[in-house]
């Protein structure tokens, strides 16, 4: 038997990368983690009261929590793609449009909920805690003012990083548009 050596050639494969902006796109991600968490404990407190004041707890709840998992998720995805060179734009384009619908539900429900009509949460907060009653002195009462005020801002402070979430989440679909773009210009 003989060997049989075969020769090959050695083509040169172009290999497609894409530049991200390293610093805004550690930026968004990391409000967007920031955002996710929070919003993650808030409402797995609400969550806790509403079972200990043995409420139903709305569906909303559920997916909020879950949307924020999903983010944080997410979130751990991209960093992790993006530190092995394998951060398609096109992927980032398709989860983050995915995850801004979702987010956009959320936010149009949470809003319903904190600003909607009489008996809202913002309504009942302006009505029952925000009033100008005095109340101070250690006490129970004065402990329980204190919580009332700490969940009322909470629901408003959960508003605005819901509102934040999904901004960031548009933004990072004309990012990833950007980065398609500049690199079809340079190939």
């Amino acid at each position: 038997m003989s060997d049989v050596y075969i020769e090959r050639e050695i083509v040169p494969v172009k290999i497609r990368r894409y530049q991200w902006p390293e610093l805004l796109l550690a930026v968004i991600l990391l409000i967007l983690f920031a955002c996710g968490a929070i919003v993650l404990g808030s409402f797995a407190y609400f969550m806790a009261i509403q079972q200990r004041l043995f409420m139903m707890i709305p569906w909303f709840y559920y997916f909020l929590l879950i949307i924020s998992i999903l983010t944080m998720i997410f979130v751990f995805a991209v960093v992790a793609l993006y530190y092995v060179h394998l951060l398609l734009p096109i992927i980032v384009m398709i989860c983050s449009f995915i995850m801004f619908v979702l987010w956009l539900t959320g936010l149009i429900k949470a809003s319903i909920e904190l600003w909607g009509p009489l008996g809202s949460i913002n309504d009942n907060c302006v009505r029952y805690v925000y009033n100008n009653d005095f109340w101070g002195g250690r006490n129970v009462d004065t402990l329980a003012r204190i919580q009332q005020e700490g969940v009322c801002n909470l629901w408003k402070t959960t508003f605005a990083l819901e509102m934040v979430a999904t901004f960031l989440f548009l933004w990072l679909i004309l990012l990833s548009w950007q980065v398609i773009g500049r690199a079809r210009r340079r190939y």
